[in-house]
């Protein structure tokens, strides 16, 4: 096996023709050149019986050799404010800040600072390494430096109020610790004081003001942000002077006291403009801040009050923000070159490919679209890039349960040594940040290992490729979007064609997105679902802030995290997060089945109903002996595996849908999903649990339109069995002709 060395990402996932990307590269073993050419894929599983990898060159100038060089990715989410001349007033000041921190004793970290750690010039409330807070004063001479720690150690996830003062004319610094909640126990208060005489001025007029890191740089980066506290901050504070115990509790939320309004500095309130990156000064003196590489935002604060839940309703309740060392949003690296989309070029799937000698290969995928207001085809195919933005860098292959999942041996490739090697590329929201804390937000402006079409895990992308590569076999016209270009242009851009048709996982669904696939099926559109477990999990787009998507894991649902009390509601939009279904939207009201089970060991086949011979459907099934269906396939020997989804009418299925398939006798790896688990019991597993099976649906929607779902995730993977001469191919096709013909169903 080869390693991999080289890495990107690219600033778009989807271009039409006359558009131009661009295209970031870092490659780890030296200097030399790699090879890029942009490749139309069309097929991409290697492994026995797959259909192996074949793509098309797209002939573009950018297509060549480019010198090769290593980009560095600096992560951990902060705010910041570069200095200004306000500072320049300080002489004696106090700084100030409520502090919930999650890893206390993590040496050194900048809980709210303007200093520069290189030549430790500047000052800070700091973590020390032994637990406890401090404030430290440096005149970045000779590194000349004082601090004084606060004598109580803090405790992982309790609110403290820290104030650090410097008195210019006597030398002393304090700082003073209030535990805000009273524990038995435990001193509410303490303090302590030391002497900083003999320093010169601790005033840095170079140094960034920064919340949650510090100024920093090495011999190969001039400034960059260092030393990222983990943990939820709010409302810092900078005033001349001192402050009483009374003032400063007085600056911890609401408006700015008339009578300290002419001492303050600056004053953050992260409870104003929550969906934003502003961070909003209250001071008067316009010192707004910007936050860096999504500090988590609508986080409850030190005065919630549990009596309300979503922080649109009292957004002063929820002013904090949640600080993580390993936070990327961009990696914000240089781009190495750009390709403009030759007018007339077909839609569908491209990626650069970029390869070096010795090096396993690297792809970025993107979607070439039709121009805008155009189609080339009947059938639209839509790339589920808000789930492979989910699923972004998941670890799953060196969890220790992956054995016991997936009832067999984890085997690692090129991707996941790259991904163990590079942890700054960022954790997925299947993952946990670097404190325990799950992963709120996800960006495509990174390189992603699993966004592959030859990655080793049959999953998302890579399985999705078996879909691809059989559409080109059947030689069947098709146009492709993506999950980003539905949240923004919603069902105006879907009305376009008369059949769209899902991968096999669109898990994660805007509502923009959802109501886009609902208007188009409500006004006649063919709406092919070709996955399970799809439309289950709400995110957030941000139009200010393109490739980022939003979640938050509510109290339901089939989850590697769930999301703190109070923290259900995104800040990007301030809807609900959580499962479609509990905001009323579960998946069977659109395609007529629902998430049910999982297991990864062994697929089945779908076995025909009564049902099917139904005129309605029966059409389907035409060219196709027996009533065993998809007894093969890529995705554990079967087309019905992985993620199953069946009929539900509690849930919404439609009462004139049709069952046409269901499969069952499936493993006991293959589990019921939580939330249909009211109570623990042994009936859970797939050999003895009769609703765990996929069922594959058909119903027609108003104005002529119509659903076919199939309910599993293993069933694209079985297209190219037998050269892509089987029955699931069969009736897929027999599908696509019914539906894209125009006559009303």
């Amino acid at each position: 096996m080869r390693k991999k060395t080289l890495a990107g990402y690219a600033d778009e996932v989807s271009v039409a023709p006359g558009e131009a990307i661009r295209f970031m590269v870092s490659c780890d073993d030296g200097p030399g050149n790699y090879d890029a050419s942009i490749v139309r894929l069309v097929s991409a599983d290697d492994q026995p019986g797959g259909p192996g990898y074949r793509d098309a060159i797209l002939d573009v100038p950018a297509n060549g050799q480019y010198p090769a060089r290593n980009q560095r990715i600096f992560t951990g989410s902060h705010g910041i404010i570069e200095h200004q001349p306000a500072f320049e007033a300080l002489e004696s000041f106090t700084l100030q800040v409520l502090f919930w921190p999650t890893t206390p004793e993590r040496p050194w970290k900048s809980i709210v600072s303007k200093f520069d750690e290189a030549i430790e010039f500047g000052w800070g409330l700091f973590t020390n390494g032994s637990g406890h807070a401090c404030f430290f004063v440096g005149d970045g001479n000779d590194h000349k430096t004082t601090h004084v720690v606060a004598p109580e150690p803090l405790i992982a996830r309790q609110w403290y109020l820290l104030t650090g003062s410097y008195d210019a004319a006597t030398g002393e610094i304090r700082i003073v610790q209030n535990m805000v909640h009273q524990v038995a126990t435990i001193p509410q208060r303490c303090e302590a004081s030391a002497s900083a005489t003999g320093l010169g001025s601790p005033h840095n007029h170079a140094a960034a003001f920064m919340a949650g890191a510090y100024n920093h740089s090495d011999e190969t980066t001039p400034w960059f942000a260092g030393g990222h506290v983990n943990g939820k901050l709010e409302r810092p504070v900078l005033v001349q002077g001192h402050l009483s115990d009374a003032e400063s509790l007085a600056l911890c939320s609401g408006p700015i006291p008339a009578r300290l309004k002419d001492r303050i500095i600056l004053a953050w309130d992260f409870s104003i403009d929550i969906s934003t990156d502003r961070l909003a000064d209250i001071s008067g003196n316009g010192l707004d801040g910007l936050a860096v590489n999504l500090p988590i935002r609508a986080k409850t604060g030190h005065n919630w009050d549990t009596t309300q839940h979503r922080w649109t309703d009292a957004p002063e309740q929820w002013g904090a923000m949640y600080l993580v060392e390993d936070a990327i949003y961009d990696c914000g690296w240089e781009s190495d070159f750009e390709v403009a989309i030759p007018d007339g070029t077909p839609s569908g799937l491209y990626a650069a490919k970029l390869e070096r000698e010795g090096s396993e290969a690297e792809f970025i995928p993107f979607a070439v679209r039709p121009p805008k207001g155009t189609t080339t085809a009947r059938l639209c195919v839509v790339m589920p890039d808000a789930s492979y933005l989910a699923y972004a860098n998941i670890d799953e292959a060196y969890d220790p349960g992956y054995d016991f999942q997936f009832n067999r041996v984890a085997r690692w490739g090129p991707d996941d040594f790259y991904h163990n090697d590079h942890p700054e590329i960022g954790v997925s929201m299947y993952g946990l940040h670097a404190d325990g804390s799950g992963p709120h937000y996800s960006s495509r402006l990174r390189p992603v290992v699993n966004f592959s079409p030859t990655h080793d895990s049959l999953w998302q992308l890579s399985a999705d490729m078996h879909l691809i590569a059989w559409l080109d076999h059947a030689g069947i016209a098709y146009d492709m979007i993506c999950d980003e270009d539905i949240d923004r242009e919603g069902v105006d851009l879907l009305k376009q064609w008369s059949c769209v048709m899902t991968m096999s996982h669109p898990e994660y669904t805007s509502t923009r997105m959802l109501d886009a696939y609902q208007g188009f099926t409500d006004q006649g559109g063919r709406l092919m679902y070709m996955g399970g477990n799809g439309f289950y999990w709400r995110v957030a787009y941000r139009d200010d802030k393109p490739g980022v998507i939003e979640m938050r894991r509510a109290e339901d649902g089939s989850r590697s995290w769930i999301a703190e009390p109070g923290e259900y509601y995104m800040s990007f939009t301030g809807e609900m997060g959580g499962l479609w279904w509990h905001a009323g939207r579960a998946p069977n009201k659109l395609v007529g089945n629902g998430f049910i089970a999982q297991g990864f060991d062994a697929s089945s086949p779908y076995h025909r109903t009564q049902a099917s011979r139904d005129p309605r459907a029966a059409w389907m099934f035409d060219g196709i002996e027996g009533d065993v269906i998809g007894d093969f396939g890529l995705l554990g020997n079967g087309a019905a595996g992985w993620e199953l989804d069946k009929a539900n009418p509690e849930r919404g299925t439609p009462p004139h849908a049709l069952v046409v398939a269901s499969s069952r006798d499936h493993s006991d790896t293959v589990l019921l999903v939580n939330e249909e688990i009211g109570h623990m019991h042994p009936r859970i597993h797939g050999s003895i649990n009769e609703d765990i099976r996929a069922d594959m649906m058909f119903f027609e929607t108003p104005q002529g339109g119509a659903v076919f779902a199939t309910g599993s995730i293993a069933y694209v993977s079985a297209l190219p069995c037998n050269g892509f001469d089987n029955n699931i191919a069969t009736l897929t096709a027999n599908v696509i002709t019914r539906f894209c013909d125009p006559t009303p169903l």
